[in-house]
């Protein structure tokens, strides 16, 4: 998979408005819906932090992780952290990310799962935003018994027979990205650095205004350069072509995919083509598609909306 083909990620925090829609206070404990929340490219468990709140404020507990190599598991490049910035260095220095495979991501939402568990859920929900569909669906596949359900907010996954990089090639796709300056975000080769791999601390303006507009079309400007500080360079490339094999009780895991319709890097056709692969695969439990007006980064321009969306599927 080259750099022009590869979708990113991530979401964090921002106020609640108040014409937001209301969310349904959670139940008896003993049958209440634990949300294990698994982020995007680049990101970590911080980024959940504003739709944790409107989760958790109205009864649902939730577990954030932090996925191999992010937040606070992550291993910055050298040719990040030294000044003065080489831009040569950045763009041949391997990856801590490299070997780590969709295995070990898998497990860190599976142990997501055993603490929502631990903390007295009856029901695991996973959520996964961006590059974290792919690994939710691994998890799920690898162990059904644990998950109740799927969300999928502007994400990628896989399909029986289909990886999740595999959407990425759509003439509608890559047309998309070209408009919108996806493919400009990319400042190394996966096939050198073994990872997607941004400079989220560049001062050059048009590098700032491709991610912008790429990303956080709709994100205020200040919150903006807080997700830009935390985020870190390095994201998994190979687990996109991975695929999985699916148990058939993986058929009674319930799904719903979360199409943003402002966002400028994943076409509304990729979402709608990963729903129809998932019912064709899964025909006696349809995936339920819906739709929340906002850019790729959700979780920090609409956190109240999307919490609602997901605390629905409960």
């Amino acid at each position: 998979m080259n750099r022009r083909s590869v979708l990113t990620g991530g979401g964090l925090i921002a106020a609640a408005s108040v014409a937001a829609p209301a969310i349904a206070v959670a139940g008896d404990s003993r049958e209440r819906t634990a949300f294990v929340l698994a982020h995007g490219s680049w990101h970590g468990a911080w980024c959940w932090s504003a739709v944790e709140k409107v989760l958790n404020s109205a009864g649902h507990p939730t577990v954030a992780i932090d996925f191999p190599g992010h937040g606070l598991n992550a291993v910055l490049p050298k040719s990040y952290i030294e000044q003065p910035f080489d831009a040569a260095a950045f763009a041949s220095e391997v990856s801590f990310i490299a070997p780590i495979g969709i295995n070990e991501f898998a497990d860190a939402v599976i142990a997501g799962a055993d603490r929502a568990l631990a903390i007295g859920a009856s029901r695991v929900i996973a959520v996964g935003h961006s590059m974290g569909g792919t690994p939710i669906t691994f998890a799920a596949a690898k162990a059904p018994d644990k998950f109740t359900g799927l969300v999928y907010v502007g994400a990628l996954a896989p399909a029986p027979g289909k990886p999740s990089g595999a959407y990425l090639g759509s003439e509608e796709q890559v047309n998309h990205s070209k408009e919108h300056g996806g493919s400009e975000l990319f400042l190394a080769d996966p096939a050198v650095v073994g990872a997607l791999r941004i400079n989220p601390r560049s001062v050059d303006p048009a590098y700032r205004a491709v991610a912008k507009e790429a990303l956080f079309a709709d994100v205020d400007d200040t919150l903006l350069e807080t997700v830009l500080s935390l985020l870190t360079p390095d994201a998994p490339a190979s687990i996109y072509g991975e695929l999985t094999q699916f148990p058939d009780s993986y058929a009674a895991i319930n799904r719903t995919f979360i199409c943003c319709t402002q966002d400028n890097l994943l076409h509304a056709s990729v979402c709608e083509a990963q729903v129809r692969d998932m019912n064709a695969g899964w025909p006696s439990n349809p995936t339920k598609l819906v739709h929340l007006e906002a850019s790729h980064e959700a979780m920090f321009s609409k956190p109240a909306e999307l919490a609602a969306l997901i605390a629905s599927t409960a």
